[in-house]
């Protein structure tokens, strides 16, 4: 912009061109409000002038010479102006210039010996009679924005919206038009009209360059990343009927890989992998809740949540050092903004049905099978053909009955509601939001619940210019109930799920006389409506406070104190039941009825003290983090146990008898220091740079391992910024690519605590043996070791390096990131088999490594055309699972898996089938098999290998080789939404490939004279005369074809699937309606969860069902809810 004036013939340019145009701007104004006081000789001067063809600077020029009157104007307003023809004689000043400016949009005011020359429009916004339009400005959620820049289009005049989002602005003809504009954000333009109040809402741009990502001790802006992060939005996660925040991210992120394995209220989060397998250890992530390292993320209500990043290289993880081999999730909650006080209250109501239940036959299926099972066997019928059509026709309903276990077990529907309520605003000096969240679950198996009681208080407050605190305290009791068995040694509900699964059709669910039906098991329906229960109580409370202090401008030192303390109280009555036969005579007790009270309490005190330094030197941007940490973990537990209660009415320990009570109780504590620190540094914000350091120290390790140092450095670079490439910018809007390495640490040992947090020394446990004496040896108690001791223990090291890409295309409506990494770690924490003369628990070594590699693809694209908007993203990830060493250890063999070198982490070993047998003549040419008598219809199985490497004509266990692995190698999600005046709909489906698992046993399906019964699966075992089956021939005792003694590729299945995981429909109510009841907003809406799955899998097993034996599996669940979200 240029300002002339012709008081010199000078002209006024950068920098002070823009002081000079405020200056104009407030002469405006002054002239404005004086022009009543403007003195006749303003205009009494005469001119005589005559022109030609001139510009308007030249007339302008000539009237100044001749009056002296300074004249400003902006030179872009006069410029081109032409043709300007003036001829008069002694004329007044006034009558010069309107002859000067005629027939062109330009006014003028004169105050003492100054004329502003400006466009018309701004003259009539200062001249013309004006009116006031006032408003709010929100975001669509219905929260007001503060600091929304309000302003006249093509002028200078302007306002910014104030702490509720209100503004206030004069105006003047109704064609004026307001500009909205706001960081983060879409710029609105809206014709004012005749109106005088006026309400808008604000959408997020398109743009995510601008975007902040929360960080290890920090917030950095999207485009300045050089590590692998990703990020969930609260949009994501609210209004699911979600009971976890783990299961709520199945899908939602490239290289993160969810699996949630059972629907039971109060189990049913999902287990977190980041970027594989890294350990054979806990492979958990490390979860940082608001600064906090905290041990479950799923006892935060998912309303509270303002953002969940995902730190998945080692590059951004390593600020966090010991603790992130496994990859960060940190979470930030919801905190107070300045305004008014505003409520929130969401709130849903659902219902629960099984994904998929076993399918198991009629009880005249499974006596046929089970008289053809025998018959296999070379065993007699067991039940006569009358028998069998008694089963069917059921008129004995007691002595041949057909009993739907699974009817009586699962309820039908299970009911899930859900309150939730937010008060937040605040003032300049202090912000607060609190909150209070209630989840009710019943679940679908009677005596299945679960409640969430979340309380949560965040409280920011400006104490002086250089110096705030915050106050972040939160409460949360999750209470969840389930049946318990009486079978003799295994109380848990697993055990009752399992018998449902087990017991036969032919059983009766109860005997004419009123008495259960029963095995030799008991009955699963008798320990369902008994009194038995089995009752946990956790709760978790988290209080962080601190200060924020600025030193200098640029430099903050931020102290803070956080304590966590989480109990839980659990309790586990079991009733002693009396069975009687058909005839009502005593058959036999399962007791003696029990209680058993257990008590956790684990405590975490942290201090930590952080020091940030901004600042920017010329072209060069320099952040720069040092902090220091420490910590101390204490835990207690405690149980007692007593029998023999006078009845079933009673569940207290003081109410038993001390006969046969036990007890038994430990403490462990483990303290962590750290120092860390962290260097960024971009030039032009085109080269980025960025180096991490930590330095940790455990009471884990012995004082030589004590301390782990764990570097990283990042480097990225903005080519979209480049000058050469700005041609490409209108298809490439921003490229990146950036590349890291890092080293990380773990020492989260699975298995007993003491082992974990004492595996370097010796420890004694009470309660041991000693024996004295000779020929009469008597015994004595005493303490004596345990667990086996290395003092070389040292922390596991993950070596990560990655190469990634930001792209975005058209303006950012299209945004694509990509990642390859690999991952190496090294020296993992196993214990190593031992001989039976060590005596003790085999200790604790750093005896293997793992190496996981894939890529990774997130790809977007949202757009709006009108009141329309939609929006499609998508991720995908390839991860390459393998043990690279084990020290020379032998492969560590657990039942159908297996862990070894150059294979997947726990990979399926077992025989490979080749089919079914046809003949007997194929039998007897093939090898030797074990498990019974081989014959037509067994599973023939592939001989491979033999002591010495080659086949040798026997089916042992050097003929099992790797079947495939249960981690998926492919893991992907894809969200589509979809947006129209007040409308939204969002449908997310995610599913997994390259995977396979099995079922064995009760979910496959078992012949028995009631202790099993058969599945759909069996219904095309192989005959003589259905010799093209899926299934072997049937089998009651024989081993031979049963996948838990004999594991096999022929029960392995593809485990693949897609699921519809997530739909939501919802209506936003117009404001205009609203608004006369205090309503700011008011929605509307209907979720599914879990809809359909497509798979290739059993189709009564859910494939995300754990592997092997799922007789003790709870199903998973579908949801279908409605629900209301209102702001006041």
């Amino acid at each position: 912009m240029l300002l002339n004036t012709f008081a010199k013939g000078a002209s006024l340019r950068s920098p002070f061109r823009a002081k000079v145009w405020k200056i104009m701007k407030l002469a405006t104004v002054l002239i404005f409000t004086c022009a009543l006081q403007v003195s006749a000789r303003s205009y009494a001067q005469k001119v005589t002038l005559s022109l030609h063809n001139a510009t308007l600077e030249e007339a302008l020029n000539a009237i100044h010479q001749q009056t002296g009157y300074l004249f400003l104007y902006d030179s872009r307003t006069l410029k081109g102006l032409k043709g300007i023809n003036v001829d008069v004689k002694k004329a007044s000043l006034q009558k010069t210039l309107d002859q000067c400016i005629a027939g062109y949009p330009l006014g003028y005011l004169l105050q003492n010996e100054t004329i502003l020359v400006f466009p018309k429009e701004e003259a009539e916004a200062f001249l013309k009679p004006s009116r006031t339009i006032e408003g709010m400005v929100k975001d669509k959620n219905g929260d007001p924005l503060s600091g929304v820049t309000v302003r006249i289009k093509n002028s200078n005049i302007g306002t910014i919206t104030g702490a509720n989002g209100h503004f206030s602005i004069d105006v003047a003809g109704n064609n004026t038009v307001l500009q909205f504009s706001y960081l983060g954000y879409q710029t609105q333009e809206i014709v004012v009209g005749d109106r005088t109040e006026l309400n808008t809402t604000l959408s997020e741009s398109v743009s995510t360059l601008n975007q902040l990502v929360v960080v290890g001790y920090g917030i950095e802006k999207k485009a300045d990343l050089t590590g692998a992060v990703a990020s969930v939005t609260p949009k994501q996660l609210e209004n699911r009927p979600v009971t976890s925040i783990s299961a709520a991210l199945e899908g939602t992120m490239a290289g993160v890989t969810v699996r949630q394995t059972s629907g039971q209220p109060g189990r049913d989060q999902g287990n977190v992998i980041i970027r594989g397998i890294g350990t054979l250890n806990n492979a958990n992530p490390m979860i940082v809740v608001d600064g906090m390292i905290v041990s479950s993320m799923d006892n935060i209500n998912p309303n509270d949540i303002a953002s969940v990043t995902v730190l998945k290289d080692a590059a951004s993880a390593a600020i966090y050092g010991s603790r992130a081999a496994n990859g960060v999730i940190l979470i930030t909650t919801k905190k107070g903004k300045v305004g008014s006080i505003q409520v929130q209250y969401n709130t849903y109501f659902g219902k629960q049905t099984p994904t998929a239940l076993p399918d198991y036959l009629p009880s005249w299926e499974a006596a046929t099978m089970y008289n053809e099972g025998l018959a296999n066997e070379g065993k007699q019928p067991v039940y006569t053909q009358q028998d069998i059509a008694l089963f069917k026709n059921g008129t004995d309903p007691y002595g041949h009955p057909n009993t739907d276990w699974l009817g009586l077990f699962y309820q039908g529907r299970g009911v899930q509601e859900s309150q939730y309520v937010s008060l937040s605003g605040g003032t300049d000096k202090t912000q607060y939001m609190a909150s209070f969240g209630y989840l009710n679950q019943q679940g679908i198996v009677k005596k299945t619940k679960a409640q969430h009681f979340d309380f949560r208080i965040n409280l920011n407050t400006q104490v002086s210019k250089r110096l705030s605190a915050f106050t972040n305290l939160s409460y949360s009791y999750q209470p969840f109930e389930e049946p318990a068995s009486s079978y003799p040694g295994v109380p848990g509900f697993s055990q009752v799920i399992r018998q449902i699964n087990r017991i036969s059709p032919v059983i009766p669910y109860e005997y004419a006389n009123g008495d259960y039906g029963y095995i030799a098991d008991g009955s699963p329906m008798a320990w369902l409506n008994s009194p038995s229960f089995n009752r946990m109580q956790p709760s978790v409370f988290r209080g962080n406070i601190g200060a924020d202090l600025e030193i200098v401008k640029g430099l903050h030192f931020t102290p803070s104190f956080s304590y966590q303390l989480q109990t839980d109280y659990n309790k586990q009555f079991v009733a002693d039941i009396q069975y009687y036969t058909p005839q009502g005579v005593p058959s036999f007790n399962q007791g003696p009825n029990n209680v058993t009270d257990h008590y956790d309490q684990a405590s975490v005190v942290t201090l930590q003290g952080l020091l940030q330094y901004d600042k920017s030197f010329g072209n060069n941007h320099f952040k720069i983090l040092g902090g220091w940490s420490q910590e101390y973990d204490g835990y207690n537990q405690l149980e007692g146990y007593r029998q023999n209660f006078l009845n079933n009415s009673l569940a207290d320990l003081n109410a038993a008898s001390t006969n046969g009570q036990t007890s038994s109780g430990y403490s462990t504590e483990v303290a962590w220091m750290s120092y860390f620190g962290r260097l960024n540094y971009d030039y032009k914000g085109k080269y980025l740079l960025e180096a991490n350091l930590r330095y940790d120290g455990s009471s884990r390790f012995d004082t030589t391992n004590r301390w782990g140092l764990f570097p990283s450095i990042s480097a990225g670079w903005r080519i979209s910024d480049e000058n050469f490439f700005q041609p490409l910018t209108r298809i490439v809007s921003d490229l990146k690519i950036r590349a890291s390495w890092g080293k990380l640490g773990n020492a989260q040992i699975s298995g007993n605590e003491l082992a974990s947090d004492y595996g370097y020394i010796t420890t004694v446990s009470s309660g041991q043996n000693y024996i004295f004496g000779g020929t009469s040896p008597t015994i004595a108690a005493g303490v004596a070791p345990v667990y086996g001791a290395n003092p070389n223990l040292k922390w596991e090291t993950t070596a990560e390096s990655d190469l990634g890409v930001d792209a975005g295309f058209l303006n950012e409506r299209i945004i694509l990131t990509a990642d390859y990494f690999i991952k190496n770690t090294t020296n993992i924490l196993i214990s190593v088999p031992v001989g039976a003369p060590y005596g003790l628990v085999a200790p604790t070594q750093n005896a293997g490594a793992v190496q996981n590699k894939g890529v990774e693809l997130s790809l977007g694209y949202h757009d709006k055309k009108g009141a329309f908007s939609y929006g499609i993203t998508g991720n995908v990830s390839f991860i390459h699972n393998e043990v690279t060493n084990l020290d020379n250890t032998a492969p560590i063999i657990s039942g159908g898996t297996i862990i070894k070198v150059g294979l997947p982490i726990n990979a399926f070993w077992g025989y490979i089938a080749q089919g079914l047998f046809q003949t007997q003549e194929e039998v007897s040419k093939h090898a030797t098999e074990s498990g019974g008598v081989i014959a037509p219809g067994d599973i023939m199985y592939k001989d491979i290998s033999g002591p010495d490497g080659k086949s040798d004509g026997v089916i042992n266990g050097y003929d099992r080789t790797y079947l495939g692995n249960s981690f998926p190698k492919v893991a992907f999600g894809a969200n589509l939404t979809f947006g129209w005046k007040g409308f939204d709909f969002m449908a997310f489906l995610e599913g997994k490939a390259g995977v396979k698992n099995y079922v064995s046993g009760i979910m496959l399906g078992q012949l028995s004279n009631g202790a099993g019964k058969p599945t759909a699966a069996m219904l095309n075992a192989w005959t003589p005369q259905n010799t093209n089956a899926s299934f072997p021939r049937l089998w009651v005792n024989y081993t031979q074809n049963d996948p838990s003694a004999n594991p096999s590729s022929y029960w392995i299945r593809n485990a693949a699937y897609l699921r519809f995981k997530d739909l939501q429909i919802g209506y936003t109510i117009p404001e205009g309606i609203t608004q006369h009841v205090g309503i700011q907003r008011l929605r509307v809406y209907y979720s599914g969860q879990n809809i359909f799955t497509f798979t290739q899998f059993y189709k009564w097993v859910d494939p995300e069902a754990p592997t092997g034996d799922n007789g003790y599996y709870f199903p998973q669940v579908k949801v279908n809810s409605v629900g209301l979200n209102v702001t006041f």
